[in-house]
């Protein structure tokens, strides 16, 4: 099936097809000119790096990947699953949200539980925990991140919203959990950041990822494109009551020369007293079908000012005929108890196409 007819098939789920939207944003790649991208995914050769450079850099796939088989349509979930959203629970494993669609339209959000093997589960497993509302400014809602409030006992969640479209009337919600889970939320008023008409990602927004600063400071790294391709902050200083746009947006940029020519949700942790940020790039000219894409990793000391890694890309496509031996996006890393990283990933395969989004799986990077 064509590109086109994707689309169409898809057209049900909408927006659960951000990562198609971002790659159709003809203007920005005007300009572009093509370099030679790693065509083979070589991964980093441990040997060659210093150990204190490898966390984070060398990851290795874990069995059991992907984590959720897709079932036959209609199934409210068999577009595939999209931008995970990873969060530990008290008494061990973790719980995932993660963006849909299928019978449902969409896109939706769903969520499931890892026990501590990372054997994954819908809960609940009959429907989505976000579903499209009509007459809303975000009847759509995808790209989650969310945050746990230990106070309250209740969760914070951010998401892409909009009411046409993600070219149209894009912009950014949060809402807070009802219950304990994260399973039933609160209705948005009014989203807490729409682009102006002449910014720097006034074409596109996407992928909030929330992080908490030392001094209290609360951001959210995001996705955008316009006038560039890069990765913005919004900043807010009373706890999620109001948000403002970083000054410096964006404060990470494509390279036009490199092979992240194209930029797109970048997520950031804080690991041994720096920020490690890793995000999903592409090569332009971008072909729908065949068009490869990569994680790398970039370094900051305050988390505005990025340096890349010098290994990067640091994830890339599986072997031909693995699952995922096209792309791997939407990077979702946590820490382990150890010191250990795990890296959630959408990944997507060359048989998936005018079939699927793809589906999730997870890598670990062992702390030296």
């Amino acid at each position: 099936m064509t590109p086109g007819g994707f689309r169409h098939r898809a057209s049900k789920s909408r927006g659960a097809a951000t990562l198609l939207a971002v790659l159709a944003i003809p203007s920005l790649a005007a300009g572009c000119s093509p370099t030679a991208g790693p065509s083979e995914f070589q991964p980093p050769d441990p040997d060659s790096i210093p150990l204190e450079e490898v966390l984070g850099v060398v990851w290795e796939e874990l069995p059991g990947n992907p984590l959720l088989p897709i079932p036959p349509c209609p199934d409210w979930h068999c577009l595939g699953l999209t931008d995970p959203a990873v969060h530990s629970l008290p008494n061990g494993g973790y719980q995932l949200w993660f963006s849909t669609g299928g019978d449902l339209g969409g896109p939706v959000v769903g969520r499931g539980l890892l026990d501590e093997s990372l054997a994954f589960r819908l809960e609940p497993g009959d429907g989505p925990v976000l579903e499209l509302r009509d007459g809303r400014w975000d009847r759509y809602r995808e790209t989650v991140d969310a945050r746990w409030d230990p106070e309250a006992g209740r969760w914070t969640l951010w998401y892409l919203g909009y009411e046409t479209s993600f070219f149209d009337d894009p912009a950014f919600g949060q809402i807070r959990s009802v219950d304990v889970e994260g399973v039933v939320w609160k209705e948005s008023v009014a989203p807490i950041y729409r682009p102006a008409p002449e910014a720097w990602d006034h074409a596109f927004i996407t992928s909030p990822h929330f992080l908490e600063m030392p001094d209290g400071e609360w951001r959210l790294y995001y996705a955008g494109a316009g006038t560039t391709i890069g990765i913005g902050i919004l900043r807010s200083f009373n706890r999620g009551e109001s948000w403002e746009p970083h000054p410096d947006n964006p404060v990470f940029q494509r390279d036009l020369e490199g092979w992240d020519q194209g930029i797109l949700h970048g997520m950031v942790r804080r690991v041994g007293g720096r920020y490690l940020m890793w995000y999903s790039g592409y090569q332009e000219p971008l072909d729908l079908d065949a068009t490869p894409i990569y994680v790398g990793l970039a370094i900051s000391d305050d988390g505005i000012q990025w340096q890349r890694s010098p290994h990067n890309p640091v994830l890339g496509p599986g072997s031909s005929g693995s699952w995922n031996d096209l792309r791997v996006v939407s990077p979702y890393v946590v820490q382990e108890e150890d010191g250990s990283l795990l890296l959630f990933a959408h990944g997507q395969s060359r048989a998936d196409i005018g079939r699927s989004l793809g589906l999730l799986g997870v890598w670990r990077s062992s702390a030296p």
